[in-house]
């Protein structure tokens, strides 16, 4: 490739194409036959976007090109810069959305990263009308609508992923018109295309047989379920179907993510239900797929429980509604929980339940999960309430008697203990003897698990049981809590990667950990939004804990036996293991930064 195969025949004058241009800006109805249908399409399309044809509005946004087609771009478009460079221009890499990616083996073209390319953020221009198109596209200077684009000549090709139709990035080669006055624009976009061309053929070469495993596994379910929204997973690279792309919003996609990292962990099939921004509510059927004996990913067939129709009209009421649930005591019970997923809705209408029938609750769930939260709401609703911890020795020795003297005086309306696992079967007898014939207070005691103490409260007060699902089980509901978190502590926004890769975690400590990782983030951030990079180190522990391949749960089992065995002593333990003790405090130390005790 080289300088001369960018400029042998000339073009013709722009001056009628400048002409139209002028008249379609003051006339909107101006005809435009005398020019490309294809340049004519675009310029209709920047009109309706509100695209200012003198000044550049500098939209912005975040995306990205895969690790596997930077790599694989890489050697060719630092060939194809070297001769832009030679004629003044240069050559770029956007990603899928239309949003500009600074890669490090190209020259810095003037703009920064982020910037939109889109016709609906600047106009035509070769990147934003490829992707309208769907195919490579060349803009002589004159056809751009934006006033600032009109010096240069623009190319922009399509890089495709080689096993199905979906665009991994566009390439874009731009020439000054003073520098290049003569050129064959068909000749230059034949010969970027012939670069996308061998950029998808390293793709194709370099695609490894685990994704291989996934492609033809995502294919053939696709293949089965018609027109279900399909998304294939392995950790590192996702493929969703048309239906998916179509259906599903970003929120939506992190969501899914997310559960199906946790199948990848568990490499057991998962149904669970979710409410979806795009299709509503709707059941996730996760089966994991084996790609090689230490690797697992997941397929994603995702269920709506409504028809489209009935969907659209649901999303036009904002109102949350619970299954027949008074108004009233719905929108108080909202007030204190913050989320939309169905397994918050279930929580939430067995909540109204008990404060309509006035009954005592016990509320079983994860540490952290929001159950002393849901207990004080349902407890608001009711009136005067006292709240004792059995794990902070509120209910031991003088104090137990000291809280029972109160409630048969004060009769508040609600006791709710928290921590009630802790309590004895003695303790537990002695607050149904107590409170037995108090027709007044009603009980509600928080556990993580049942006990033979609290199956005896149950017993003596006929409690509703009430579940609180861990967040990693709801995770629609985590972009909701972070945000109102955020603005408990000012007002910051969360940026919309951050909101993603908070969706992706599973929070072994639930809003707790979740309360404490934000609140660490929105301290560390300068601006008013808060990004990823603001994010505590110590939050990759709780991105990485739980995510082992086979092959390493196994091993950390056996890691954790011998150790165990041998009493802590790590020479013996290596001994055990039959592997030398340098390669012992390594992998302890590898499993330790993942966030695993030993």
């Amino acid at each position: 490739m080289s300088a001369e195969t960018l400029s042998p025949l000339s073009h013709e004058t722009p001056r009628e194409t400048n002409r139209v241009r002028e008249l379609f800006l003051m006339q909107p109805h101006a005809d435009l036959s005398g020019i490309r249908p294809m340049v004519a399409r675009s310029w209709y399309r920047s009109r309706a976007a509100g695209v200012d044809a003198f000044s550049d509005r500098g939209f912005y946004d975040e995306g990205r090109v895969d690790e596997f087609t930077i790599a694989a771009a890489g050697p060719h478009l630092q060939k194809l810069d070297e001769v832009a460079a030679d004629l003044g221009g240069y050559v770029n890499i956007t990603a899928p959305n239309g949003v500009l990616v600074k890669a490090d083996f190209l020259r810095d073209d003037g703009f920064p990263a982020g910037y939109s390319l889109l016709e609906e953020s600047c106009g035509s221009n070769g990147e934003g009308l490829a992707l309208e198109e769907g195919r490579g596209v060349w803009l002589a200077p004159e056809e751009h609508f934006r006033e600032d684009m009109r010096g240069n000549w623009c190319f922009a090709s399509l890089v495709r992923d080689p096993f199905h139709n979906r665009v991994r990035a566009v390439i874009g080669l731009t020439l000054p018109a003073n520098r290049v006055s003569t050129l064959e624009p068909s000749s230059t976009l034949l010969m970027l295309e012939g670069v996308a061309s061998r950029i998808e053929r390293d793709i194709e070469v370099r695609t490894s047989s685990k994704e291989r495993a996934l492609l033809s596994e995502y294919l053939r379910i696709s293949r089965r379920r018609g027109n279900r929204a399909v998304i294939a997973v392995d950790g590192k690279n996702s493929l969703q179907n048309a239906t998916a792309t179509a259906t599903l919003v970003d929120s939506d996609f992190s969501i899914v993510s997310g559960y199906a990292k946790a199948v990848m962990a568990s490499s057991r099939n998962m149904n669970c239900e979710v409410m979806l921004q795009g299709p509503g509510r709707s059941t996730l059927e996760i089966s994991p797929v084996t790609l090689s004996a230490a690797n697992i990913g997941a397929i994603v067939v995702v269920r709506p429980h409504a028809p489209a129709k009935e969907r659209a009209n649901a999303s036009a009421s904002a109102a949350i509604t619970l299954e027949s649930a008074p108004r009233g005591t719905a929108e108080r019970l909202l007030k204190h929980v913050d989320g939309t997923s169905t397994e918050l809705k279930r929580t939430l209408n067995l909540a109204r339940k008990a404060v309509d029938q006035d009954r005592s609750a016990v509320l079983i769930g994860e540490l952290g999960s929001g159950k002393l939260r849901l207990a004080d709401a349902i407890a608001s609703l009711r009136g005067g309430r006292m709240v004792v911890d059995a794990r902070n020795g509120d209910l031991r020795n003088h104090n137990f008697r000291d809280v029972l003297h109160r409630v048969s005086t004060e009769l508040p309306a609600t006791l709710i203990v928290e921590h009630a696992d802790e309590l004895s079967q003695n303790e537990a007898g002695e607050i149904a003897r107590n409170l037995r014939g108090n027709s007044t207070t009603k009980l509600i005691f928080t556990i993580t698990r049942p006990t033979d103490a609290t199956l005896l409260l149950s017993e003596a007060f006929d409690v509703l049981e009430i579940s609180v699902a861990p967040l990693r089980n709801r995770r629609e509901d985590i972009p909701q809590l972070a945000n109102a978190i955020a603005e408990e502590l000012g007002e910051r926004r969360l940026s919309r990667r951050l909101l993603t890769t908070l969706t992706q975690a599973d929070w072994p400590r639930n809003i707790d950990q979740l309360r404490a990782v934000v609140s660490n983030a929105v301290e560390r951030a300068d601006g008013t939004e808060v990004t990823v990079d603001d994010l505590p180190q110590g939050f990759h522990r709780v991105l990485t804990k739980g995510r082992l391949s086979r092959l390493e749960d196994a091993e950390l089992s056996e890691l954790r036996t011998a150790l165990q065995e041998a009493k802590g002593n790590r020479s013996l333990a290596a001994e055990t293991l039959q592997i030398g003790r340098s390669t012992l405090y390594r992998r302890m130390d590898y499993f330790r930064s993942r966030g695993f005790d030993l």
